[in-house]
């Protein structure tokens, strides 16, 4: 799988897609080219988990922040 397909794909679909290779990997019955490229597909789809669950925590960071604001806005303007 490319790059660019990669970059596309959802957390759960990528995250499926690394559980995939991770058993073909571990079943142990490629030649060492197969094991190379699903290797370096699994470190790409992890690394695109990765920033997807980064972004994920920001956003839960971001919307926690504002709902604080909002509640010190209240709390100070005696609502």
């Amino acid at each position: 799988m490319d790059k660019e397909r990669i970059e596309s794909l959802s957390f759960e679909d990528s995250y499926a897609r690394l559980e995939e290779v991770i058993q073909k990997l571990e079943a142990g019955n490629l030649s060492l080219e197969e094991s190379i490229a699903l290797y370096e597909e699994g470190m790409q789809l992890a690394e695109h988990c990765g920033r997807k669950l980064d972004d994920a925590q920001l956003r839960v960071t971001k919307l926690l922040s504002d709902v604080a604001e909002e509640l010190e806005k209240d709390s100070l303007s005696g609502s």
